[in-house]
């Protein structure tokens, strides 16, 4: 006997239609707060990273409106999102996330109410920075093996920028004259000094170059690829740019030898163009030159963060103001350069011992 069909498979087909355009409406609102984004000059890796906690939120919420979502819910997502790999800093920026895209739906008047801020996250657990001395900045740069990450190096110590900042530099942005540079993050711009060590170091890098980004890859010469396929000898190689693929016949394997063939494919090679296009590094190609270096002296865990927490650190223990050092390093508050004033306790020490009548 043939079971019954439930009475709600009738509407299940209209079920999955609402459910399939009441999610792309909100992917379509994701599109819109990704563009508002742009105008409100975030940085592209904050773009993405809030889009794409967005869309999940879009997913786990289904039917229900953006209007409808109660603090609840956002937090039932998070702990729906939540894995055993998640940190307190990672719980912080999809809450921030979902902050920014319920703040850009009130403002639109989409949502009467802010739901993710009723929502608590951790607390915040400030952490001293990890710095190193100006010893093992020293030998950090010596350990350079290439001019390019020499003249990195010693531009990442000298004006304490990040890692984001150094890409999207061309040639032409650096006045060696003046020995500055002007880098925008974070919407804003400021002007970065460095000494004579930084522009000794990028001059023999740069050579003639006058334009172009500042630092380029180090991807191999291209030198093609001599491969035997079935019964045939074959020369391969990939045309830049568009990175288009080459296929040249070159005998019969029964009929020319391993070395007859190789002296055909070097005559060929050297009549094509194996000039592969060059771009700029990006930051985890900056990473990983600073990891390398800190690898060779002992110190594996070496980041571009810590050499800019050196950077201030040197400056604030050579008595630079602590004003000067918020400009330099494009701080918003001065709060956030104070914490570099906790690792200089050497006066701290010598007036407690001095001071305390149970200190010694």
């Amino acid at each position: 006997m043939n079971a019954r069909r439930s009475p709600s498979h009738h509407y299940l087909p209209r079920y999955r239609t609402v459910i399939r355009n009441e999610l792309q409406r909100k992917l379509e609102m994701v599109v819109r707060f990704d563009s508002w984004l742009v105008h409100q000059h975030y940085a592209l890796n904050t773009r993405k990273t809030y889009c794409k906690v967005i869309r999940e939120a879009c997913d786990f919420f289904a039917t229900k409106p953006f209007r409808a979502v109660a603090p609840l819910d956002i937090s039932e997502f998070l702990r729906h999102a939540s894995t055993s790999c998640w940190t307190a800093d990672r719980f912080r920026a999809h809450l921030t996330a979902l902050r920014c895209f319920f703040e850009f739906l009130y403002l639109g008047g989409v949502v009467d109410s802010i739901a993710p801020r009723f929502v608590r996250g951790p607390v915040k657990i400030h952490k001293l920075p990890q710095v190193l001395t100006q010893l093992q900045m020293q030998r950090l740069i010596e350990a350079a093996t290439t001019p390019r990450d020499r003249a990195l190096l010693e531009l990442l110590y000298a004006t304490g920028c990040r890692s984001g900042e150094i890409p999207p530099l061309k040639v032409q942005d650096v006045d060696f004259r003046n020995r500055r540079i002007k880098v925008c993050s974070k919407g804003k711009e400021r002007v970065v000094y460095f000494g004579k060590q930084a522009a000794n170091a990028l001059k023999f890098y740069l050579g003639n170059r006058t334009n172009g980004p500042l630092f380029l890859d180090d991807f191999p010469v291209q030198r093609g690829q001599l491969v035997r396929s079935g019964r045939i000898w074959q020369a391969r190689w990939r045309q830049y740019p568009g990175r288009i693929h080459h296929t040249k016949y070159l005998g019969n394997p029964a009929k020319m030898s391993y070395r007859t063939a190789t002296v055909k494919f070097q005559r060929l090679m050297g009549t094509v163009n194996l000039c592969r296009e060059r771009h700029g590094i990006t930051a985890c190609v900056i990473q990983s030159v600073v990891q390398r270096a800190g690898e060779k002296i002992g110190m594996p865990k070496s980041c571009p963060r810590m050499i800019r927490h050196s950077f201030a650190t040197h400056l604030l223990e050579n008595d630079a103001d602590l004003r000067v050092i918020q400009v330099l390093m494009g701080h918003s508050f001065v709060d956030t350069t104070q914490i570099y004033a906790s690792l200089i306790n050497f006066d701290l020490v010598s007036a407690f011992r001095n001071c305390h009548p149970r200190a010694l």
